[in-house]
């Protein structure tokens, strides 16, 4: 009669560890859901750099971005135009 409690206690805590392990493994496996985010309609913004020295075009560089709007765009040419100034090279 003690080895069948003995057997049912031993059966019931394996089961009971058995439990706590399974659903371990399935938190750890949790399915993300990623929301697709539909983006606005963009346009290429663009800013062309000629670069002169002793009155002689030595290059030319365009620089491009996506922008949502105009408004956006121009902001985007100025820091450009902004950003060349700072770096030391004269803007028309």
């Amino acid at each position: 009669m003690k080895k069948i409690f003995l057997l049912a206690a031993f059966g019931v805590a394996g089961l009971i560890s058995a439990k706590g392990a399974v659903e371990n493994k399935f938190e750890s496996n949790k399915i993300r859901v990623v929301k697709k985010v539909e983006k606005s309609p963009t346009q290429t913004c663009g800013v062309v750099v000629t670069y002169y020295s002793g009155g002689q075009v030595v290059g030319s560089q365009t620089l491009t971005s996506e922008q949502p709007t105009l408004e956006s765009c121009k902001k985007w040419q100025n820091g450009v135009r902004f950003a060349l100034q700072i770096a030391g090279f004269w803007t028309v």
